[in-house]
C-alpha cells in the first residue's frame, strides 16, 4: 500500500525527500510532507493506519481483503477502519497539490503500519522523527465522525479528545497434570475458568469526566427514548445506579462509564488424554483515564481469589492522556460539518478503544 501511495504522490510532484517510508520488522510507517509557505512554523499532523485487524476468510461472504460492492455498500476487511480515511486523506493531498494550493504551514500525513497490533511504527513516528516533533497538534482519522439515529438521520458529529489505556494480561495456572484416566481434584482448566468467571462478574466502579458527562447530556437529548433518558440521567448524576446499569448493557456506551476487562483468548493442555499442566487466558482491559495499569492489575488479582494465578502484563502499555479541546480546531470542524448538515452539533467524547493518538499525546503532541 505504501509503495502504491508513494507512486501516486510522486505523480503530482511531491518530492522524494517529502515522502518517507520507515521499515519496522514486518511492517512500515509512512510520512508525506506537504510543504507550506512558512507563515506558521509549527505543522499539523494527519494520522491514519494502513494495517487492518486480522480475520478468518471462512467467516466472510465477500472477498476477504479485496473490494466488492452492491448497490449500497462497499465490502472488505478494513474498508472503514482505516482504509477509507487513508484514501480520503491521500486523495485530498493529491487534489490540493494538483490545484497548486500552498498551505500557510507544513501539513504531514503520518500513516502507521501496526495500529491494530503492537503499535511499533506508531512509537517510532511519535518519538523518533524530528520532522514530526515540532507539530502543534495532530488530527487522528481513526476516531470520531458522524453519528446517525435509527432512521439514518445525521444527529451529531463526534470529535475524540481522550481515549482509554489499552493493556492485556496473561493469566496462567499450573498443575502437576497426569493421565486423563486418573482425574485429580485440582485441574488447571477448571481453576482458571473459575478465575475468569470472577472477572466476568466483577464490575469496575463507575467513572466520569466533564467530557463524558457532556457527551451523555447532549447525545441523550438527541437520541431520546429510554436509552437517551438513561444518558441524560447519568450526565445529571453519575451516581444514579439505574442509569449507569442501563448504560452498562449497551456495548457502545459501557466503556464510557468505567474500566472494562474481558477474556479474549484461551490455551490449555498438551494432549487430549492428559490432564492439563497449564492453562492460560488473555484478558484485555480498557482503562479509564486517571487509573493506572498497576491499579487494574491489583484489582484483578483480588477478584480472581486465587493466589496461584500468575499475572503477566503484555508488551509495554501506554497510559493514555486527555487532550484539551482547541477552539480553532472545533470551529473548523463545525464549519465543515455545518456546510452540509447545518443543524448537526459537534460533540467531544472519549474513545472506549485505543488509537495511534495515545502515543502522540504521550510525546507531547495534542491529538
Amino acid at each position: 500500500m505504501a509503495a502504491y501511495l508513494a507512486k501516486e504522490f510522486r505523480e503530482v510532484d511531491f518530492k522524494d525527500e517529502d515522502i518517507r517510508i520507515i521499515p519496522s520488522g514486518e511492517t512500515i510507517g509512512m510520512i508525506v510532507r506537504y510543504q507550506g509557505d512558512g507563515t506558521i512554523d509549527k505543522s499539523i499532523l494527519l494520522l491514519g493506519h494502513m494495517y487492518v485487524v486480522e480475520a478468518l476468510d471462512i467467516d466472510w461472504d465477500a472477498l476477504f481483503f479485496g473490494l466488492t460492492q452492491d448497490d449500497k455498500y462497499f465490502y472488505g476487511r478494513g474498508k472503514i477502519d482505516n482504509k477509507l480515511v487513508i484514501t480520503m486523506l491521500s486523495s485530498t493531498f493529491i487534489r490540493l497539490k494538483k490545484e497548486g494550493v500552498i498551505p500557510n504551514r507544513e501539513i504531514s500525513l503520518v500513516f502507521t503500519g501496526d495500529e491494530e497490533t503492537g503499535m511499533i511504527t506508531t512509537k517510532i513516528l511519535a518519538n523518533e522523527r524530528p520532522e514530526l516533533a515540532k507539530a502543534e497538534y495532530a488530527l487522528d482519522s481513526d476516531a470520531g465522525g458522524g453519528d446517525l439515529d435509527a432512521n439514518g438521520k445525521a444527529i451529531a458529529y463526534l470529535v475524540q479528545a481522550a481515549e482509554k489505556t489499552y493493556v492485556s494480561f496473561e493469566l496462567t495456572l499450573r498443575n502437576k497434570g497426569g493421565h486423563s484416566s486418573r482425574p485429580r481434584p485440582d485441574n488447571a482448566i477448571y481453576e482458571l475458568s473459575t478465575a475468569l468467571l470472577n472477572i466476568r462478574d466483577y464490575h469496575f466502579p463507575v467513572m466520569w469526566s466533564d467530557m463524558t458527562r457532556e457527551f451523555f447530556k447532549v447525545s441523550g437529548a438527541q437520541l431520546g427514548g429510554k436509552l437517551g433518558q438513561a444518558m441524560t440521567a447519568f450526565a445529571a448524576d453519575p451516581s444514579n445506579k439505574k442509569a449507569s446499569d442501563r448504560l452498562e448493557t449497551e456495548s457502545s456506551y459501557v466503556g464510557t462509564t468505567r474500566t472494562t476487562c474481558v477474556t479474549t483468548m484461551l490455551t490449555a493442555g498438551h494432549a487430549e488424554n492428559a490432564l492439563p499442566q497449564s492453562a492460560t487466558a488473555t484478558v484485555n482491559c480498557r482503562i479509564f483515564p486517571g487509573v493506572s495499569v498497576t491499579q487494574v492489575k491489583q484489582t484483578l488479582q483480588k477478584v480472581v481469589e486465587n493466589d496461584a494465578v500468575e499475572f503477566v502484563t503484555l508488551d509495554s502499555p501506554v497510559e493514555s492522556l486527555m487532550s484539551e479541546l482547541r477552539d480553532d480546531v472545533m470551529a473548523s470542524v463545525n464549519k465543515a460539518v455545518r456546510a452540509r448538515y447545518p443543524n448537526v452539533q459537534t460533540i467531544a467524547y472519549m474513545e472506549s478503544g485505543s488509537t495511534d493518538g495515545m502515543d502522540f499525546r504521550k510525546a507531547g503532541i495534542p491529538t
